[in-house]
């Protein structure tokens, strides 16, 4: 996260701007004004998150956020208490906070958004009320205070509260939002004329419980235009004097959607506009961008999830006990660079994989057992028998991308002559019961069968020549097989592929009235296509002929009703449809 040495007061005095378009603005309701600033640094140790890499509280908007929701209650210790939570008040202010994270994440789908909101009522010897954001210091260190959560400054504390939320939910993400109870007081204002503000990239906003003249049923829209400055987003109304050229989020983005001085195309967005655009689910591409949510590739992953791992290889292979090659290295997650903030990766390595002679990906072993972080050494012992082999070894994250394939040519000897492996398959079957014709040497003793090259929780069974095994599913699918012999040695994985079609095809047939003998077809089948139908006459055995759309009858036209019945590429059967007559129909051609 970007370190700034000082407390900076934005002007970011926020016009609720109305669109044409826009309904429910009244002179009633007035702008926000000066509703966002930049908190200090922490002054203690480095923000961790998950993993060893330290990371900002929120950095960009992606992946799990925890969301503390603080509602003050004053206890009358030091201000007389005027407000006092109910259950009521209670659940319409988490109704409408939930209602702007839910906003979110439905406007950033790529952005696999899933919000944990926790709420607490917290006790305090303030009315927080009472007190301008000049004097916020008081009531939130005594809340956070109270709490448990210490620290050199307040800023400090809400930094603490929000490190200890993330570390208790498993969040990527966290933040503070404090609902300050301003039904009793009579403007739902601060002293100050605030009622909605937030510190951008946070760590904590705050917002009273009618936000202002909005009124609590219309807290959503100011809390999720709040939420952005949360990640990075900056205001665009021309009161906020936040020029076009301004830069903020991960990604550095400039704020090109600003009115202030005309500088910008003022496109309606949450960040211009709240009230309209939440009702209309309106975000700019700046905004966008400032959080973290942009897909330059086009792939479906937002630039900061869309990393790559990388992986390093030992120079030298060591020897197992049986005389097969082990390879080890390390592979490494690395977060998309950040221009002026600590890059971070949500992703972490899912897989290290390694392949001989371009055959099937085989997992590697992760050295302290699961691959579930940023860094992870491995391990692979190669099951390979006397010769000369091209491997290549790749690592995977959790976003689906492979590494660079490190290449290494290894030279085997004394383990033993390649024995001949083999499994074949149907190429098309009808049953999610597979045939499986298996090839191995004699003093083969035993065969794993799995759709993973993991065999994962596949039994080891007796070897024979045929096996069964059970899909689910439709569609394209992969067995592997491997061996192991008496010596205990176990063979590469080999793979046979095939497909799956158990539904049957359907369709209609019509007698042609001006050619009893032409039979009318129209037959679909989703899977492996239409192949052949079956025409018969009467009692008569049916005559499988390939399926076309217009057939003759095997034997001259009768008055015996005709049926037919389709039979796709794997065997499936269509129930069988009368051939009721009718007419083809021909427009006539007109000459211009």
């Amino acid at each position: 996260m970007r370190l700034l040495v000082h407390v900076l007061t934005l002007a970011l005095l926020f016009a609720l701007l109305p669109l044409p378009s826009y309904a429910g603005l009244t002179e009633a309701s007035p702008p926000l004004q000066e509703d966002a600033f930049i908190a200090p640094p922490p002054r203690v140790a480095g923000l961790a998150g998950n993993g060893s890499t330290p990371r900002g509280l929120s950095q960009y908007m992606a992946g799990d956020i925890a969301v503390r929701l603080l509602l003050p209650e004053s206890d009358g210790s030091i201000d007389p208490s005027i407000e006092d939570w109910t259950p009521d008040q209670i659940e319409a202010v988490r109704t409408q906070v939930q209602a702007a994270l839910d906003w979110w994440a439905a406007q950033l789908p790529l952005a696999r958004l899933r919000f944990q909101l926790v709420v607490e009522v917290a006790p305090t010897g303030y009315e927080p009320i009472r007190y301008s954001v000049s004097d916020e210091g008081l009531w939130i260190s005594d809340v956070l205070g109270r709490l448990g959560f210490d620290g050199p400054s307040y800023f400090d504390q809400a930094y603490a509260a929000a490190e200890a939320l993330r570390d208790e939910t498993g969040a990527d993400w966290a933040t503070t939002l404090f609902v300050v109870n301003s039904a009793n007081y009579s403007s739902g204002f601060f002293p100050d004329g605030r009622f909605a503000y937030a510190y951008i990239n946070g760590p904590f906003l705050v917002l009273t419980s009618d936000a202002g003249s909005y009124g609590t049923r219309r807290m959503a829209a100011i809390a999720a235009h709040e939420f952005g400055h949360i990640f990075g987003a900056l205001d665009q109304y021309a009161a906020a004097r936040i020029s076009c050229d301004r830069r903020s989020g991960y990604l550095d983005i400039p704020n090109s959607n600003s009115v202030y001085g005309r500088c910008g195309a003022g496109t309606p967005s949450i960040m211009l506009e709240p009230n309209g655009a939440f009702a209309a689910g309106l975000i700019d591409q700046s905004a966008l961008h400032q959080v973290g949510y942009r897909d330059s590739d086009g792939d479906g992953l937002i630039d900061p999830l869309d990393t790559q791992p990388v992986l390093l290889l030992s120079e030298t292979a060591s020897t197992a006990a049986d005389g097969r090659p082990v390879l080890e290295g390390h592979a490494s997650e690395l977060p998309l660079p950040a221009p002026y903030q600590i890059g971070v990766t949500l992703n972490h390595v899912a897989t290290v994989e390694y392949r001989v002679d371009g055959g099937p990906w085989s997992p590697a072993l992760a050295s302290d057992g699961a691959f579930d972080s940023v860094e992870e050494r491995f391990s692979a012992e190669l099951p390979l028998y006397d010769g000369s082999y091209t491997v290549e070894l790749r690592a995977v994250n959790s976003a689906g991308n492979a590494s660079t394939p490190v290449v290494r040519q290894i030279a085997v000897n004394g383990v033993g002559p390649q024995p001949t492996y083999g499994v074949t398959a149907p190429p098309l079957v009808n049953s999610t019961d597979v045939a499986l014709t298996l090839e191995a040497p004699t003093g083969t003793v035993e065969v794993q069968v799995s759709q993973e090259t993991s065999f994962h929780d596949a039994p080891w069974q007796p070897y024979t020549p045929e096996l069964h095994a059970t899909i689910i599913g439709e569609g394209e699918h992969t067995l592997y097989a491997r061996f192991r012999d008496a010596a205990g040695l176990v063979s590469l994985p080999y793979a046979a592929s095939f497909t799956v079609d158990t539904v049957p095809p359907h369709g209609s047939a019509i007698r042609d009235a001006t050619n009893m003998a032409r039979v009318l077809l129209s037959a679909s089948d989703e899977g492996s296509g239409v192949e052949e139908v079956a025409l018969q006459v009467g009692d008569g055995a049916p005559l499988w002929v390939p399926y076309t759309p217009s057939v003759q009858l095997p034997q001259a036209p009768s008055d015996e009703t005709v049926s037919v019945q389709f039979r796709d590429a794997a065997g499936n059967l269509s129930p069988r449809y009368t051939a009721e007559t009718g007419y083809s129909v021909m427009l006539p051609l007109l000459a211009r």
